[in-house]
């Protein structure tokens, strides 16, 4: 496993953790594998992290918080609920690739968490669905999208389309991330968009 030397021991660790907990699975990962990997002992580790769990936790937190920040961007430009729809899932998809190796760890492993953790992972997840709940709810109010689903459950189903792409996803395949992106925002829009 190749790791930047370079880079901030904390992040380091988070790095190391993360590529671990996705190719061998929480569990068969120890805290030994982690220090030997990252070349440092478990002094070092201790200093940053609490435990294996607190590790876990900021590898969720790592992706939910990056994409936030973009989608508060993406609010923030003042387009219409179409435009702003397509970028959130473009958005959406380039995070999910940037991030598979968390995106991957997130669901194979978020039931390790603790329950005040995951509570907090959940609203974070909860405020990043929102921007879309109220991007398709603007466009239902201003006759751009249909009416005849809830804003929730067209989230919910486009994140299904969407977040499943850790599963399929192959960076050696023919299709960048942000095509991807386009060819499923597509589809969603044509989904979403009023008949006639």
């Amino acid at each position: 496993m190749a790791i930047n030397d370079n880079m901030p021991m904390p992040d380091r660790l988070i790095e190391v953790a993360v590529k671990l907990f996705a190719e061998k699975g929480y569990d068969a990962t120890s805290v030994a594998d982690i220090v030997e990997t990252a070349g440092v002992t478990k002094g070092a580790l201790y200093h940053y992290y609490t435990s294996k769990d607190e590790l876990l936790s900021q590898i969720h937190r790592r992706f939910i918080t990056a994409e936030i920040k973009d989608a508060q961007r993406i609010m923030a430009q003042g387009w219409g609920p179409r435009e702003t729809l397509r970028h959130l899932i473009i958005s959406l998809v380039e995070s999910i690739v940037s991030y598979r190796f968390e995106v991957t760890v997130f669901f194979r492993e978020m039931h390790r968490l603790p329950s005040s953790v995951f509570d907090e992972i959940k609203q974070a997840r909860d405020d990043y669905a929102g921007f879309f709940e109220k991007t398709i709810r603007q466009g239902q109010e201003l006759g751009e999208f249909r009416h005849d689903s809830h804003p929730r459950m067209m989230t919910l189903a486009l994140f299904g389309a969407c977040n499943w792409m850790y599963t399929w996803y192959n960076p050696d395949g023919p299709f960048s991330a942000r095509k991807i992106g386009e060819q499923l925002a597509d589809i969603i829009m044509d989904g979403l968009s009023c008949p006639g």
